[in-house]
């Protein structure tokens, strides 16, 4: 790197980029109670893949560690610290910060999420940017959000934006976790938080299934798709590229319904298509999993009849109505006591749809079990025990 330190009127910026550095950085982190933290990563942007870019990490003493993982072979004495219970990460908006940690092996512990604060504070908007100027009126650039921080070297612009993501955290923190206790909702952060922590990421078991019209083809038109899919995963991955760069999606659809197409033509007449797919080895390649799709689909006597539709709602009834209109009086009263913000957080109409259909009220909060009873007791409304909270609470 062209630099190691960048200093402006707030903080100091120290560039990690190899493991005597981490090492070092390690070493003074643990001595804190505290840390914010932040990580910039790719998710099938700019390059192939769900990747860790960067790493923001500071103690609220002026000094943020900024950890280049490109040049550090193994983060593991990072994770430890991260893994150290006794520590208090603040992050905001931790979900797939938590997600891409896990994918890595680490299980991050002892998170406090500002983002779920601010919304059990009924932010309208949560937004880092959003929280700092409305508590501290402090405005920060966010001209380098959709920055490529895959990039190497890192601009000292890149670096300025990073280290702005974590250096106010600890403020916030402070502020919002006041509020939150003067208004009695501590334990909506706590319980929020160690369900954040037991986020696991998790590959998805057809993933093809999920794209656009996926569903609206025959099981036999599946069956191509999902070798197709597996094919433009493998060559997005040996190109480094997100693999729809690759293959749009609707064009892979489209591939799937009428595979007997003529590829060459296809591959020259469909938009998106890189060019690297229209070279004679990559054509072949795919003319060769084609070929294996429909040899193995004919062996396993795939059929060519459209599956049921799985997502189809179930019919509704009086019943069904019924706890609909109950439930939905019940989130209306929440919504006047607690703000329309924070009430998402207790009741949502996934719940409200759940309940009326299937007769079973699955909280998954205890702190919302136990706001949603109380205001369908006070209401004259009754409701059959919680099934899941209930086995939490065991």
């Amino acid at each position: 790197m062209e630099f190691t330190t960048l200093t402006n009127k707030k903080i100091t910026i120290k560039l990690v980029s190899n493991s005597a550095e981490l090492a070092q950085a390690v070493a003074d982190l643990q001595q804190y109670q505290e840390l914010a933290l932040d990580l910039e990563f790719d998710q099938n942007r700019y390059t192939y893949g769900f990747n860790l870019c960067l790493v923001q990490v500071t103690a609220g003493n002026g000094l943020c560690y900024i950890i280049d993982p490109f040049g550090i072979e193994d983060l593991q004495l990072f994770f430890n610290l991260l893994q150290d219970a006794a520590i208090t990460k603040i992050i905001h908006h931790a979900n797939n910060d938590i997600l891409l940690l896990d994918k890595m092996g680490c299980r991050i512990k002892n998170v406090l999420d500002t983002d779920v604060a601010a919304k059990i504070l009924n932010y309208e908007r949560s937004s880092l940017a959003t929280v700092l100027k409305e508590e501290f009126n402090i405005e920060i650039d966010k001209s380098q959000q959709s920055s490529n921080w895959n990039k190497r070297p890192l601009t000292e612009q890149q670096l300025q934006y990073a280290a702005i993501d974590v250096v106010y955290l600890h403020q916030v923190k402070a502020k919002l976790v006041e509020e939150i206790t003067r208004s009695g909702r501590l334990h909506w952060l706590e319980e929020e938080d160690s369900l954040l922590e037991n986020l696991r990421y998790t590959e998805s078991e057809n993933p093809h299934l999920r794209l656009r019209n996926a569903s609206r083809l025959t099981y036999y038109s599946q069956y191509i798709l999902k070798a197709l899919y597996q094919f433009r995963e493998a060559l997005g991955k040996s190109m480094n590229k997100p693999a729809p760069f690759v293959i749009p999606n609707d064009a892979l659809v489209e591939l799937a319904t009428d595979p007997d197409i003529d590829i060459h033509e296809w591959l020259n007449h469909t938009r998106g298509i890189h060019g690297r797919l229209k070279s004679p080895v990559n054509e072949q390649k795919l003319i060769s999993a084609i070929n294996k799709a429909k040899k193995d689909a004919a062996a396993n006597n795939i059929s060519s009849d459209y599956p049921v539709n799985q997502f189809r709602r179930p019919f509704r009834t009086a019943e069904t109505e019924k706890r609909k209109e109950e439930l939905t009086q019940v989130q209306t009263e929440i919504v006047k006591t607690y703000g329309e913000f924070a009430g998402r957080l207790i009741i949502n109409q996934s719940l409200i749809n759940d309940y009326s259909y299937t007769g079973q009220l699955r909280c998954t909060k205890i702190y919302a079990t136990q706001i949603v009873l109380e205001v369908a007791d006070k209401l004259d409304i009754n409701l059959p025990p919680p099934t899941i909270a209930a086995q939490q609470k065991e």
